[in-house]
Formats: structure tokens, C-alpha cells, sequence
């Protein structure tokens, strides 16, 4: 992701006068390229995994440490304010998590306001998930009256000027008319009540993760003390995003004040808690995977030029305190990592490997590259496509049931599995190019993932070959024709043939196996006119798919 910055305004957060040369190298050596420069402008692309680098401030801290202006765990004090955000009964199911924070004294301009924006939409954005885990809102803290209030409500029963507009909307007009509504209310629609955040006096500050009040939620350049909260379905997200948000803040002269979050069981949250995580990872583990031969002192140094803080202890052991703004930290190779890059690339000598080899394909995709050849040579135009797919068009459509890999927390439902089959994937295409001349001949050589509990990565993925042909006549003799000419010019000339069977995808008594050796490895025939009308294809289908063996040996 890019991140627009002032130059003037980023070297003051930094503290140290730098040439746009030095500074670029800087950026360079921690991971972040400057994208262009005009004026007194700077685009600096940041790696997306470092969400604690989506703002001038983040980038600032990230160039102090490296340059040892200011190395090592950042602290930021905070003060207990004694107030309260009471989270009610009936958010479990919703959206059940609430993190608050203050900032005193922050700096604001009409620039910075922007930034602050931008932030607050870039951590929505990717650590919130498009603000499904996690939404964060920004407020005049002066205006709230305390304790806060966070609770479900009817959609009717809501009424508030949401930001950017002056008139009064209930919850479903919010939804259809507001352009935040119309972009994020399916988060939230099918429920029977909504979350809301009002404070004490009534006065609503959000309707999350929708849209904040245009009251309580409009911040300008008289605005120096601000109120944070973030909501979301995910604990530790919640919490990190707002540990992120308020540390940017902090940097601009803010001060840190905490708030107690009560939960309806009674437990209370005092956020934010900057607490930071403890490793402990060993030196000998550090030098093998890095390749250096750094003593405790130089580990302690390149940890300290990343941000962390540093301990030593006994037995080669060091004990890494990870900022709580470091979300991108999930296991000791991540910290190795920043030990390199805190060491310094370019201090890093090229050598020459000790064990010459040369390198070849393997022989999977020399089978692939034959087959390819072979498929344009018989008149098929390849295509090729994303692995991940839906449970719609690889079951449902085609008339199947078959295992699915599916991913956790998908983005999108139209990308949320793992293609299981070529052949649903080329019906697809085919239908969205039926605008294209007839007839149309197409193929795709790619991988498909099957669940197996007896593979160690419980998923065994599988080279593939699908072929396709439709206009409005087909005959599928002809597709059996095109077959043998595939499998005779790789070399099983009398050791394939093709034995009845039924298939849904395809019309009765219209299929049949492809075997190889009695062993079935494929199939083909003349796809359903159920599955055609699925996915609105207008002409006849025939198709085939064959699997290739995993190490391109047969």
C-alpha cells in the first residue's frame, strides 16, 4: 500500500535533517520504496503486512529506530482517566467487542486531518477486514458525555445526522442512502438488531461499522483531544488496531489516556494496553537461519534499529519485547527478519554458494509444457485462471458434491475455495465469452486441490488438463478423436481407453472414463443442459478433463 506524506512534516517526526537521497536509502533498507516525489510531496510504497507503517507516523518511528535517533521499545506513558464504555447485553452474535482509547493535546491541521482519516480507512481497510473484524471511529472527546453506552437497538429506533450530512436518518435509511450504508450495511443487515454507541446524555457517536455521527464524530482543526473506539468481531484485532491508531496519534504530541470497557459477564478491559509480547529466541537459532555470526550485542543492536526491545539471558538466550503496534509478528523467523534488516542489507557480503548445481524443470512441468504444445497443436486456445473459486460454480451449478478446500476467512464467497475441477472453471469462461466466434476451443493445464487427511498438508493438489469445445453442433466421436491424439503423442498409444459411465455434470448415456492402464485418470463427454442453463450458456458443451501424475512420471 502507498502512503502520501509531507517531506517537511515526515523529517521533523524523524528529527534528524536528511538529504531525499539519504532518506530514500533509509526507506529503502527497512522495506519501503518511495514511489515518486513531487514538490514537497513523497509516495512511499509500504509492505501491507506492516499496518503499524500505514501513516507518516508509523514511517517516522520505523526511520528513528533504524537511524538510532531513538532505537529500541517505544514507550507510550498512559494515564488511567477513571471513565467507563459499558458494552450491554445482546452483541454476541453481532459484534461483541468494544476498545477504547483517549488522545490529549493532539496536533491537528486540515493536512493532518486527512492523514488521520486515511489511516483510520487503510487499518479498516486491511486489518479490519473491510471493516467486518474490526471498524474504528475517531471523536471529538470534549463533546462526549461519559459513560459510554454500546449496545443492540432496533434499525427503526435509530436516529442520527450521520457524518457528512445534515439531516436526520433512521438505521435502514442509513443502510439504502448513505454511500457508507450502501457499501458496508450488509455487514450488519441481517440482524434484528443493530450495534450502536451513544454516551450518556443519548447523543448517538456511531452506528458501527457503518458511518459516525456528524455531531460527535466531525473533528476539525480546533480538535486536540480525541476519543478512539474500535469495534469488531475479533478480540485481539480490535485491540491491535486500536494499539496502532493511538500510537500514531501519540507521535504527534498526543497523551494516552486509557479507558475501562465493561462487559456484560462483569469482566473489565482496560484499553488500550500497550503491553508487548515476549519471545525468547536463542543466538544460535538467529545466526543459523541469518547466516551471520552476531554476538548477543549485535543481535540486541539490529533488534533495537527495528523497534523492539531486547533482553539478554542466560544459555545464548535473548528475550525480544514486540511492540503492540506490531501486528505483523507471529513466529521467531518474522524477528530473525527484522534482525537482518536491523544488521543492515547492504552491510550484508555476496559470497559464493557452496555447492554448485545447475537447474532444470521438473519433470511435472515438462509434462504440462508437452501437453500444452500438444492441446494448440489439436486447435484449443488456452486460458488460464485463479486457483480459488467458489462453492457455487465447482458443486452447485455442475451438478456436484465434491470435497471442497476451503480457506479461512475469505475475503470474498466468489473466491472462497479452492478449485477442486477445471472443467467448471472453462464452462464459466465460455459463458462469459459468448460474444466470441464459433466454435470456440479452449484448454487449461493447471493445478486443482483435493482434501486428503492422509497428505501432511491434509490437501493433495493435482496437475490437470481441460479441454472444451462449444458451438451449435458438437460431436462428441470427434472429442474421443482429439483424446487419443493427446494421450498416443505422449506415449500410451494401446494403454488407454474409455469405459462407459454416468456422470451429473454430463447428459446420460453421453460420458465415459478415460483409463490408462485400466486405472481410470480422466473423463469426457457432453455436459447437461441443466448445467448450460446454470450458467446461461446458450450452445452445446463437450469437454474432457485428464489428471496428470503429481511427478510427471506415467
Amino acid at each position: 500500500m502507498n502512503v502520501e506524506s509531507r517531506i517537511d512534516d515526515l523529517l521533523n517526526l524523524i528529527g534528524k535533517k536528511l538529504s531525499l537521497e539519504e532518506l530514500e536509502d533509509a526507506l529503502f533498507l527497512i522495506k519501503a520504496e518511495v514511489e515518486k516525489v513531487e514538490g514537497n510531496i513523497i509516495e512511499i510504497e509500504v509492505n501491507p503486512d506492516r499496518q503499524d507503517m500505514l501513516s507518516t507516523e508509523g514511517i517516522a518511528r520505523a526511520v528513528r529506530a533504524f537511524l538510532r535517533i531513538d532505537s529500541g521499545l517505544v514507550k507510550y506513558p498512559t494515564k488511567k482517566s477513571g471513565l467507563e464504555a459499558i458494552v450491554k447485553q445482546g452483541l454476541t452474535k453481532i459484534r461483541p467487542y468494544l476498545a477504547c482509547s483517549i488522545i490529549k493535546g493532539v496536533e491537528t491541521d486540515d493536512e493532518l486531518i486527512k492523514e488521520y482519516m486515511h489511516l483510520q480507512e487503510a487499518l479498516t481497510a486491511t486489518h479490519g477486514r473491510n471493516r467486518k473484524k474490526a471498524s474504528i471511529g475517531l471523536y471529538v472527546f470534549d463533546d462526549i458525555e461519559f459513560p459510554l453506552i454500546y449496545g443492540p437497538r432496533k434499525p427503526e429506533d435509530i436516529a442520527f445526522v450521520p457524518l457528512g450530512y445534515e439531516i436526520e436518518m433512521n438505521g435502514p435509511t442509513i443502510l439504502t442512502d448513505h454511500e457508507k450504508g450502501v457499501d458496508f450495511g450488509s455487514i450488519i443487515s441481517g440482524f434484528k438488531k443493530w450495534p450502536l454507541l451513544y454516551d450518556s446524555k443519548g447523543e448517538v457517536l456511531s452506528l458501527p461499522p457503518i458511518i459516525n455521527s456528524n455531531d460527535l464524530g466531525r473533528i476539525t482543526t480546533d480538535t486536540h483531544n480525541l476519543f478512539v473506539e474500535v469495534t469488531g468481531t475479533h478480540l485481539p484485532t480490535v485491540n491491535q488496531a486500536l494499539n496502532i491508531m493511538t500510537t500514531s496519534l501519540a507521535e504527534r504530541n498526543g497523551r494516552v489516556e486509557s479507558i475501562t470497557v465493561v462487559y456484560p459477564d462483569g469482566t473489565t478491559h482496560e484499553t488500550p494496553d500497550f503491553s508487548p509480547e515476549e519471545m525468547m529466541i536463542s543466538k544460535d537459532e538467529i545466526n543459523k537461519l541469518s547466516g551471520f555470526d552476531l554476538d548477543k550485542t549485535g543481535i540486541i543492536d539490529a533488534l533495537g534499529r527495528t523497534g523492539y526491545g531486547a533482553k539478554q539471558r542466560k544459555a545464548g538466550q535473548i528475550e525480544v519485547l514486540i511492540p503492540s503496534y506490531r501486528v505483523d509478528v507471529l513466529h521467531p523467523v518474522d524477528v530473525i527478519e527484522d534482525i537482518a534488516i536491523g544488521y543492515g542489507f547492504d552491510r550484508i557480503e555476496p559470497g559464493m554458494p557452496q555447492t554448485m548445481t545447475t537447474g532444470k524443470a521438473k519433470p511435472v512441468t515438462g509434462l504440462k509444457n508437452k501437453v500444452r504444445d500438444l492441446m494448440v497443436g489439436a486447435g484449443y486456445q488456452e486460458i488460464m485462471s485463479y486457483i480459488m473459486s467458489s462453492p457455487e460454480l465447482l458443486n452447485e451449478k455442475v451438478l456436484r458434491d465434491r470435497p471442497l478446500v476451503v480457506t479461512a476467512n475469505p475475503k470474498s464467497r466468489e473466491y472462497s475455495v479452492l478449485r477442486n475441477s477445471l472443467l467448471p472453471i472453462l464452462l464459466a469462461f465460455a459463458s462469459q465469452n459468448q460474444h466470441a466466434e464459433y466454435p470456440q476451443r479452449i484448454f487449461e493445464v493447471g493445478d486443482v486441490a483435493v482434501p486428503d487427511e492422509m497428505m501432511e498438508t491434509r490437501i493433495q493438489q493435482i496437475p490437470s488438463v481441460c479441454g472444451l469445445v462449444t458451438d451449435t453442433t458438437v460431436n462428441i466421436t470427434d472429442l474421443a478423436n482429439e483424446i487419443g491424439f493427446l494421450l498416443r503423442n505422449m506415449g500410451f498409444d494401446s494403454r488407454f481407453a474409455y469405459k462407459k459411465r454416468e456422470d451429473p455434470t454430463f447428459i446420460k448415456g453421453r460420458s465415459a472414463d478415460i483409463l490408462l492402464d485400466d486405472e481410470p485418470v480422466g473423463l469426457f463427454g457432453e455436459v447437461n443442459p441443466k448445467v448450460l442453463s446454470n450458467l446461461e450458456l446458450g450452445t452445446p458443451v463437450i469437454a474432457f478433463e485428464i489428471y496428470l501424475p503429481r511427478d510427471g512420471q506415467w
